[in-house]
């Protein structure tokens, strides 16, 4: 079986296309179930992905795991017969253990992701403790996966056993067909695990959404502030107030997962802040990074806060209870992705969020979970920059501190993930898995860089790879911008690699970028396709305001 991503004439996957273009991929699919139950998994990707779907024999997971076979994902779908025949025990937890093992050393022979399942499976006993016993080995086999999970961002798990368990397990199994045919499920669940499996890997291809906007009056809090004042709007353990109470939490919760929480409200601002003064609610004020409660149009307020954050449009989810403003929004603001809260119909309300796509992630780094924080530090430094008479000034008033390092296992993750995720200052808009990056740190040298400055620390923002005298990467956070540290990396690649050269190839949204190494002392040599080639001349100047520590 053939990988299929394009590849360059290294046997590379070729990343220099921009992650944009890169609709088509491949999905292979094994199981000791027959894995055609789920060939309309295509379809649930949505109309901007085209997979190939190859669906290998019945019961050729091991085979499959030591063969040369490479897919962008490979689908492992197994039940509760590859573990065990009747019962779960210490043999079963040995097979997921071998498993883990052969998993480990294909993703460790190239690129590609694989996906799990938990089991679909109810033990079932006339001895309690023999029950007992079989729900702790079902619970070991499941924690073997969520440790291979959580040492590698390549390795998803779709929780088949809580999906069904949402069906009812009585109604999720055909046990005919599963004897007969090798075909377990009914159509109904056959469907449900298809909608997990496109959760999972739509999750690996899209960038997560950044910020949730909500709105407040009968959003975050019943009524509206303005008319019956701050201590009768409704949030408290009671209905209707406990359906406001409850989205405060899960909205708490997503801040604690990375996600950017603001405001936007047609409210006196003096009300609206006064609620969080008197009210003892699950959010408070300091949760939000910035918000906006005045009687503008929401899209222009939106527009304000994407400014103010420096993030794009389709990088925001709008929540209001209002059709009237999700259509305003969503009409003027295509790019942002709008849902109707529907506080009279708890039972739907309290499952919107839950239902969000875009703001799934397959781990968070360090750099996730203090997002919103990064971002209130960024704000500041805004107001800073406003109030300083010169750049020169502001970037001698911030304190700067980079810290460089080279080759480090333990940034792995978060560097794969920033050049994936990185469009803007990034010169080749190339995309690596953590394979790839791995490989050009045996290669070469693969560089990070974190920053700090008096306002917090922005964490590790900016990567270059140097591999074979060619700077084949370098690229930086936007949150960063705007300091001269891109400058001062490059200074530093050039001090460690003499001769080196460079490559800038355009994508969609690098155009900033494009005269990048025009601008610092390199000089254009030839084209390549449609990549602009550079060799060193001079380099950059040093910066005058800080430096970069090994």
């Amino acid at each position: 079986m053939a990988y299929h991503r394009p590849q360059n004439n290294n046997g590379m996957p070729d990343g220099n296309a921009p992650q944009e273009t890169m609709k088509s991929f491949s999905i292979g699919m094994v199981g000791n179930i027959v894995t055609q139950s789920f060939s309309r998994l295509g379809n649930r990707l949505g109309d901007d992905y085209k997979p190939s779907i190859i669906h290998l024999d019945f019961g050729q997971v091991v085979q499959t795991l030591e063969s040369e076979a490479r897919f962008d994902f490979l689908v492992i779908h197994l039940d509760h017969r590859w573990f065990f025949d009747v019962a779960p025990g210490a043999e079963s937890v040995e097979r997921a253990e071998d498993l883990v093992e052969r998993i480990r050393r294909w993703l460790d022979r190239g690129p590609g992701s694989v996906l799990l399942n938990t089991i679909p499976y109810r033990p079932r006993s006339t001895v309690d403790s023999d029950l007992h016993q079989q729900i702790e080995a079902l619970h070991a086999i499941h924690r073997v996966f969520f440790d291979l999970a959580a040492s590698t961002e390549r390795v998803g798990i779709v929780d088949a056993a809580g999906i069904l368990s949402e069906i009812g397990y009585a109604t999720s199994f055909r046990e005919r067909n599963r004897i007969l045919m090798q075909s377990p499920y009914a159509p109904a669940a056959a469907n449900a695990i298809m909608d997990g499996y496109a959760a999972s890997i739509g999750a690996a291809l899209r960038p997560r959404r950044k910020a949730i906007i909500v709105d407040a009056d009968n959003t975050i809090w019943g009524g509206v502030v303005g008319e019956v004042g701050a201590e009768s709007v409704a949030v408290d353990r009671e209905y209707p107030g406990i359906v406001h109470f409850t989205l405060q939490q899960q909205l708490k919760r997503l801040r604690a997962l990375g996600v950017i929480l603001c405001a936007v409200t047609k409210n006196n601002k003096e009300d609206f802040l006064e609620v969080f003064a008197k009210r003892n609610m699950p959010l408070t004020l300091s949760d939000f990074t910035t918000y906006r409660s005045n009687w503008n149009p929401k899209s222009e307020n939106i527009k304000e806060i994407a400014n103010e954050l420096n993030i794009g449009l389709d990088a925001i989810i709008f929540l209001d209870d209002n059709p009237f403003e999700i259509e305003e929004v969503s009409t003027r603001l295509p790019q942002v992705e709008c849902h109707l809260f529907p506080n009279a119909r708890p039972e739907v309300a309290l499952t919107v969020l839950d239902h969000i796509g875009s703001l799934s992630a397959r781990s968070l780094t360090a750099e996730d979970v203090v997002k919103a924080e990064q971002y209130r530090a960024e704000a500041e430094r805004k107001q800073a920059r406003g109030a300083a008479p010169t750049l020169e000034e502001y970037i001698a008033s911030l304190g700067i501190q980079v810290q460089a390092s080279v080759n480090d296992p333990s940034h792995l993750r978060r560097i794969t993930q920033l050049t994936n995720k990185t469009n803007q200052f990034n010169l080749t808009c190339r995309r690596y898995v953590e394979a790839e990056i791995q490989q050009a740190m045996d290669q070469g040298h693969v560089y990070s860089f974190k920053v700090s400055d008096r306002f917090g620390d922005m964490g590790l923002v900016a990567v270059a790879i140097v591999r074979d005298g060619m700077i084949e990467n370098l690229l930086m956070s936007c949150r960063a911008l705007g300091r001269r540290v891109e400058i001062a990396i490059l200074r530093y690649i050039c001090d460690r690699h003499a001769d080196v050269q460079g490559i800038y190839s355009p994508g969609p949204r690098n155009q900033m970028v494009a005269g990048f190494y025009d601008d610092n002392g390199f000089a254009f040599q030839k084209l390549c396709g449609d990549s602009r080639i550079y060799t060193l001349e001079q380099g950059p100047t040093d910066e005058q305001h800080f430096t970069i520590a090994d």
